[in-house]
């Protein structure tokens, strides 16, 4: 039996590779990024998708009118498809492992940047050309995520490579060595 990482990863291969002998892989990436963003946030979407009460024939009609004028029509026979096939509990799945290897063979990586207050335009331009510079070959897309927990500073997320350059950490840092440091005098 065929695991289902290995399912979602075959069918993933196979949506990219009609899309690229198309040349709509961008548009296709940009639907399942937004298929991922809807899976996540709306539950409501979600079980949709997954009631064994709705069948297939009206969620295929419900997932026309919804997506016809959204997504591109080969990502809508692809869902189609998955529906068929009975394999919709794994869209998210299937739209993540799309994700990853566009990314991997446009050479895109994402970099989350999360900082206490909102970066101004100048400051984000400024970390992409610094990020270019760390990370050759590579196309930077940069998302700006605020935390208000964070006093000054930033923490970057690529991969796996975390940076935290915030202030918060380097208080941190400076309380355990006080911690562990002990001083002791001298008669």
């Amino acid at each position: 039996m065929i695991t289902a990482k290995r399912v979602d990863v075959r069918y993933a291969t196979a949506l990219l590779r009609i899309a690229k002998e198309r040349g709509i892989e961008k548009a296709v990436y940009n639907d399942m990024l937004e298929l991922r963003v809807l899976t996540v946030n709306n539950v409501d979407f979600k079980n949709f998708l997954k009631s064994p009460t709705i069948k297939n024939s009206q969620k295929a009609h419900i997932l026309k009118l919804l997506f016809t004028d959204a997504f591109n029509p080969l990502t809508l026979d692809f869902l189609l498809l998955i529906l068929k096939k009975a394999r919709v509990g794994n869209i998210m799945n299937i739209a993540t492992a799309y994700v990853r290897m566009y990314r991997i063979e446009n050479h895109l990586k994402t970099v989350t940047v999360y900082t206490e207050k909102e970066l101004f335009d100048p400051q984000k331009q400024q970390l992409e050309t610094t990020l270019k510079s760390q990370i050759p070959g590579e196309t930077i897309e940069l998302r700006c995520r605020t935390h208000p927990g964070l006093i000054g500073g930033l923490v970057l997320r690529y991969d796996d490579y975390l940076f935290n350059g915030s202030i918060s950490r380097q208080l941190k840092n400076f309380r355990l060595n006080l911690q562990f440091n002990h001083y002791e005098t001298q008669f």
